[in-house]
């Protein structure tokens, strides 16, 4: 899900290091910045005499334009668009550069080291990643989706001639690619990966205008997203080997809205799976996850409530407005009188004054869940920060409390991508190895199973 800026939010940042002609400082520069809770988030910076870019690899950000000045073994970085500031000493040697990151009244340790050249940037650990060879085929597809947008995605297929029972898998927000990539984890091919061993094909997509996928992400909102999913149902059940009357739907946070509405829809859908579903509107949605992401990221009290009250002149702006244009200008006017800087106001206005956002402001995914009817299972980490259970899971349990056939359950410690966590925060997304907790894809698998069987 979409979560309004904190830490280091990618593509609001820019850099600002200050640059000495003493030792060099050209080369590559992998580092982090440890979090109040004790996690670590790498942070690459790439520098010259003269510039500089910054890598954020957990937030899937690369090439933030930055620029460099020094002053001796005094080096300086500022990121306006959130308001922080690294004050670092360049060490003798000019292998590491090591000092204070301070931002929203935290002092944080961070340190960066000269990369040798030639060597690869450091990768994280991801066990559960599917690597070849595979006891069933994948094959490259593609098809039409809404507005006559061609999307690309791959078909998982078990092994023998079939009919075989299917799901299509619908990502959440954000320009997400059919593995939906987060911090290096590939959670849709972990799933995928686990559902084709025990029998069941599946179809998972780029998002128009992301990987191989044509079309606008930019423009698209989430009508588009929803005629995407019918487009790549309607597709799936066209193709030899399944089982036309055993499809079904995978959604993970947004696309646990969506799938929904499409099953609402197609009364052919034979089962749907809602993974960390959002249930509130929009707008809520995004103040609660804000609220809860920067408490537990240390953020003190004070700076959490003054933030969530810009937020909350934010959104009402933005939803007042009776276009995008009106919506950027008023969501600038918010921002620089809370005292961002203009250039980050600026990119941040754009953001929340798109198509797909504004629509999502009002969005009540609770209407489509009342009118399923499908088999339909629930899964939800008490951890979750982005799509609080403690809000969502009582409103999905009375939408569904007609349906006999539903199944709702809270997984203890798994955070909102369904990993086993410590803080439940975004940041700690990367540096947790493991990519969808065993308890949950054992959950998934067996009730797919089950039901398309």
């Amino acid at each position: 899900m979409w979560h309004a800026s904190v830490l280091l939010a990618a593509g609001l940042m820019s850099v600002a290091l200050a640059a000495h002609a003493q030792a060099p400082i050209t080369g590559d520069w992998d580092g982090s910045l440890k979090v109040p809770a004790g996690i670590e988030i790498p942070l690459i910076l790439h520098l010259t005499e003269t510039g500089a870019t910054l890598d954020s690899p957990d937030q899937n950000a690369a090439g933030v334009a930055a620029t460099l000045s020094r002053n001796g073994d005094a080096v300086v970085v500022e990121v306006p668009s959130s308001k922080a500031r690294f004050t670092a000493t360049l060490s003798a040697d000019g292998q590491s550069l090591a000092g204070t990151f301070a931002q929203g009244g935290m002092n944080l340790p961070a340190r960066f080291s000269r990369r040798a050249p030639g060597a690869a940037a450091p990768q994280r650990d991801r066990p559960q990643t599917p690597r070849p060879p595979f006891p069933y085929a994948n094959q490259e597809v593609s098809f039409v989706g809404g507005g006559g947008a061609v999307l690309a995605g791959t078909l998982s297929r078990p092994p023998g001639a079939g009919p075989f029972p299917a799901a299509v898998m619908i990502a959440g927000s954000g320009p997400q690619n059919r593995d939906e990539t987060v911090a290096g984890h590939q959670i849709f091919a972990v799933i995928a990966d686990r559902l084709t061993r025990a029998g069941i094909a599946v179809l998972r997509y780029d998002k128009r205008g992301v990987g191989a996928s044509k079309g606008s992400y930019a423009q698209a909102t989430g009508a588009d997203f929803t005629a995407d999913a019918e487009a790549a149902e309607a597709f799936l059940r066209g193709q030899p080997g399944i089982a036309k009357d055993r499809i079904g739907l995978i959604g993970h946070s947004e696309g646990a809205e969506i799938a929904p509405v499409v099953a609402e829809r197609d009364p052919h859908i034979a089962f749907v799976v809602l993974l960390s579903t959002p249930a509130i509107s929009g707008v809520e949605t995004i103040v609660s996850q804000q609220r809860a992401i920067q408490l537990a990221s240390g953020v003190p009290a004070a700076a959490v409530e003054a933030q969530s009250g810009v937020e909350r002149r934010l959104l009402d702006q933005v939803r007042a407005a009776p276009d995008e244009a009106s919506a950027r200008t008023a969501a600038e006017r918010v921002l620089t009188e809370s005292g961002m800087p203009a250039e980050a106001a600026a990119a941040q206005a754009k953001a929340v004054a798109s198509p797909w956002f504004r629509e999502f402001l009002d969005d009540d995914p609770a209407p489509a869940l009342r009118k399923l009817r499908q088999p339909v299972l629930v899964v939800a980490g008490s951890k979750d920060l982005q799509v609080l259970p403690d809000l969502n899971l009582p409103v999905i349990r009375a939408a569904l409390a007609d349906n006999k056939n539903a199944k709702i359950v809270e997984l203890d410690g798994l955070n909102h991508l369904l990993q086993p966590a410590t803080t439940g925060t975004p940041q700690e997304y990367g540096t947790i190895a493991i990519s969808v907790a065993p308890a949950a894809l054992d959950l998934i698998a067996d009730w797919v199973v089950a039901r398309a069987r």
